[in-house]
């Protein structure tokens, strides 16, 4: 039991609670108090202690303090409290030194045991340099600097203060042999993590007398499983409380004699916030290039904060680079091998680091398809930086780079490891930095496809042209031969739809110079009818007026999801779920599109007829002022005139090109009464006198719900968008030359024969297959617009077959005097401008219909 209380004082005091152990202020002879363990600009990644600790020894009551209760202790008052982290070799070479001058003391004067309560109430080490001189086979050799000194100030009663300064006052100096030191950890089996050989030490033991140590020691690791097991717990945050126990073998003396050897332990309990975090990893430069034999090298440096307590140089070490796997279960896949230099490492300062990778081939299993289909590993890694988010990878040891580099302990103990290196990446915004579309192809879908699925989307045709800007620190030789992509396209802030690209296209990628100089990625590939999902019908509504009618650029904006095919050096991958977006230009041209339509029409072929409606084939030719074409398989819209319905107008299977389009084919439906009623029946006479007469007439185009029936809610969003447009002239066979404002007139011509009363008018009609039958006429003809000449009235049926024809002579009740029957007479031979105002019944199969015609100006040759 002797030797067992004799083995225990070594660190006993740090078991004391915090009350008992509270630090007494006091005085001393040094010329200047100063803060007992007090280590300078140091730290440790993985055990750390406080600056402002003193540190004293004894085997019963001592005032010592332990990690647990720092933080109640507080710092001085004439000095800030530093925190410093003490590294694993620091702890046994410090627990060796202390506990050898310590034990010196104690044994050195076992007898009274007022000089035994002496020292330990009264020593002080303050360690002021800690350095890694050199590493051998076994560990490092470490120097180890400081003061130590005995400070009865510290000691409580005035009796043992006074008879030990007396003792140590007449022994003066005591002195140790060669020591060793071994620190275990008694909560992962007791294991040996390390061991310091402790050199010859002599100190002045009188009060106040400060004595300057530095020595080297050698530290050698112990079991590099046991380390390995506490190191993994550190690394995943398990590590909340630790206890180290030193075991120290003594050979004292003093002066001549000798005072044998003595073997003593005690422990040490560390807490949750006495540990440091992982470093934080900051990448200061990244080039990533070709290497040799069809490799890719990566050289990067990065800024560490490693929280050492010791001045030290690293050797040159080989690392595995390791990357996430699909689910966080999974092993983690090696991704490339890489070597560091040789780190040079100072206390409480940014450490440089220096690194050399090599990837030789991509591993299978980092681009296959995780588990759920949304990516493999390589794809979220690559999102993960292109975001800027925070992105881990995980380095373990490897087999050191050459033998004269790191010791073979070093080697094992990294291999044991895996350590997670978090960094972020500043994101790499504007990655596109132009995205265009050129001959661009819109087509409607199958009108009688079912809603809501993705035969009833319209969908898009295009030349897409990518400039993709290049990451400075990217060197590398890179094709694309492939994309696809989903994308999401946006106008004015608001979503359209989306265009979802979900098949591979071919695709050209060549490196080109940007107008700033820059090399940049140029991707061309083209979509084949890819599905337009219009997510906004109101957005839609909108694009298009501004189309139309609107005075600004009309600007959209894709924010894309890209998946690419890559072939470098290593092979050809696929990376997926690369963001994108960018904004292109929808080209319009200048003012209003309408006006540069130039439409006219070219034939009417009637097809069906009823009592009060129409049904025509009208063959149209206009020009398409955009540079976007369509396919429109089914389109139906209505025709108003005076805010009131008349009529359909529908395209099926209809092709649009840019510039002239000929020999289009519009279904003209027109039903005044069942569209518009009553209403209807007048608004439609008005437009039919007005077309005929030769005005210039306007009727506006709308939208509807079914306008395509498989997107009701499309047809009913553009409903409230009316577009006016002017009714086209007519020209076709047999019409003639139309030079009055390039619009053809029905009456051609008129010959009045006065000997027989008559009257002969040369017609235009521009339907190609069906005769217009003449029901009725009641005219009035008119010399300077208001002096009538003659009255006609006629009410026998006659046809006007297709193109030009001459109607039977009309009888004319002329008026006989006055200055239009003088003229009349005077033109006798000749010709002569009348106006007329005429009311027509017309028969168009079972289409009946009263028109009113007014003609100015009609040239009307007078004969006899």
């Amino acid at each position: 039991m002797a030797d067992e209380e004799a083995s225990r004082p070594l660190l006993e005091g740090h078991a004391r609670s915090s009350e008992e152990n509270r630090l007494t202020p006091g005085s001393s002879t040094r010329p200047s108090q100063r803060r007992s363990f007090e280590l300078s600009s140091e730290s440790t990644p993985l055990l750390h202690r406080r600056d402002d600790i003193v540190i004293t020894y004894g085997t019963d009551g001592g005032p010592s303090i332990s990690p647990s209760i720092i933080s109640e202790a507080g710092p001085s008052d004439d000095e800030p409290s530093k925190k410093s982290r003490i590294r694993w070799p620091t702890v046994i070479s410090l627990v060796g030194l202390t506990t050898a001058i310590l034990a010196i003391l104690v044994f050195a004067f076992a007898t009274p045991a007022v000089v035994k309560e002496y020292a330990q109430e009264a020593a002080v080490f303050q360690p002021t340099a800690l350095s890694i001189d050199s590493t051998t086979p076994e560990g490092v050799r470490a120097r180890i600097q400081g003061t130590f000194f005995m400070d009865s100030a510290r000691v409580k009663s005035k009796s043992v203060r006074n008879y030990g300064r007396f003792m140590t006052w007449i022994a003066r100096e005591i002195e140790t042999g060669s020591s060793d030191v071994d620190v275990y950890l008694p909560e992962y089996g007791n294991v040996l993590i390390g061991n310091a050989a402790l050199p010859n030490i002599k100190v002045n033991i009188r009060n106040g007398h400060q004595n300057e140590i530095d020595f080297l020691t050698d530290l050698t690791a112990g079991d590099v499983k046991g380390i390995h097991g506490i190191a993994m717990d550190w690394i995943e945050g398990r590590l909340a409380r630790l206890r180290v126990k030193g075991k120290a073998t003594l050979h004292l003396k003093s002066g001549l004699l000798a005072l044998g050897t003595q073997v003593l332990a005690d422990t040490i309990t560390f807490e949750e916030n006495d540990f440091p975090a992982l470093p934080n990893i900051n990448l200061v430069q990244l080039n990533v290039h070709d290497g040799d034999n069809g490799t890719m090298q990566v050289d990067a440096s990065v800024n560490a904060m490693l929280h050492s307590l010791v001045a030290l140089t690293v050797p040159a070490l080989g690392f595995d680079i390791l990357v996430p796997n699909c689910l966080p279960g999974d092993p983690y896949i090696l991704a490339a091998n890489a070597q560091t230099q040789e780190i040079q490492v100072a206390p409480n300062q940014i450490t440089s680091v220096s690194v050399e990778g090599i990837v030789r081939r991509l591993p299978e299993e980092l681009t296959t398809i995780c588990p759920g289909g949304d990516g493999s590993p390589l794809d979220f890694l690559v999102s993960s930086y292109i975001k800027g988010l925070e992105t881990t990878i995980y380095i373990r040891g490897a087999d050191a780079p050459s033998p004269s580099g790191a010791p073979e302990w070093m080697v094992d103990l990294l291999r044991s490891v895996t350590i997670p290196l978090p960094f972020t990446n500043k994101a790499l915004d504007n990655l596109v930095k132009n995205f265009s579309m050129s001959d661009t192809h819109f087509s409607l879908p199958d009108p009688f496809a079912e809603p809501g699925t993705p035969e009833a989307q319209p969908t898009v045709s295009a030349l897409v042209k990518v400039l993709i800007a290049l990451p400075q620190e990217m060197n590398l030789r890179v094709d694309v031969p492939h994309v696809r992509a989903l994308t999401n396209v946006y106008y004015s802030g608001e979503e359209l739809g989306k265009l979802n690209i979900d098949k591979w296209q071919d695709a050209n990628s060549t490196i080109v110079e940007d107008v700033d100089g820059a090399s940049v990625l140029l991707v061309e590939f083209a979509i084949e009818d890819a599905p337009l999902e219009v997510t906004d019908s109101d957005v839609l509504s909108e694009l298009v007026q501004d189309m139309l009618f609107g005075s600004k650029a009309v600007v959209l904006h894709v924010d894309a999801n890209v998946d690419a095919k890559v072939s470098t050096g290593l092979g050809r991958f696929a990376v997926r779920g690369i963001p994108a977006d960018g904004d292109f230009r929808v080209n319009t041209p200048s003012g209003n599109p309408i006006d540069h339509l130039h439409a006219r029409i070219v034939s009417l072929e009637v097809v069906e007829t009823t009592d009060s409606s129409l049904s025509v084939l009208t063959r149209v030719n206009f020009t398409n002022p955009t540079e976007y074409s369509a396919t429109i398989p089914f389109a139906d819209a209505l025709v108003l005139s005076n805010n009131t319905a008349l009529a359909h107008v529908i395209a099926r299977n209809f092709s649009l090109v840019p510039g002239d389009n000929t020999n289009v084919v519009v279904e003209f439906s027109w039903d005044p009464l069942r569209n518009g009623g009553l209403d209807g029946i007048e608004a439609g006479q008005a437009l039919i006198s007005s077309f005929i007469s030769g005005s210039n007439t306007t009727v506006a185009i709308q939208v509807h719900q079914g306008s395509i029936p498989s997107l009701p809610d499309l047809g009913k969003a553009l409903s409230s968008l009316r577009i006016d447009v002017p009714l086209p002239t007519i020209s076709g066979p047999g019409s003639p030359d139309d030079e009055d404002e390039g619009r053809s007139h029905f009456l051609q011509e008129a010959t009045v024969h006065l000997w027989s009363s008559t009257a002969e008018f040369t017609l235009f009609s521009p339907l190609t297959s069906t005769s217009i039958t003449i029901t009725s006429i009641h005219a009035v003809a008119f010399y300077k617009e208001d002096e009538p000449v003659g009255r006609i009235n006629y009410q026998e049926l006659f046809d006007i077959p297709p193109g030009v024809s001459h109607t039977p002579r009309l009888p004319v009740d002329l008026v006989l005097g006055g200055g239009a029957y003088d003229a009349l007479r005077r033109a006798l031979g000749r010709s002569m401008a009348m106006d007329t105002v005429a009311k027509v019944g017309i028969k168009i199969g079972d289409y009946e219909n009263v028109v009113v015609y007014r003609g100015k100006g009609i040239e009307a040759s007078i004969k006899w």
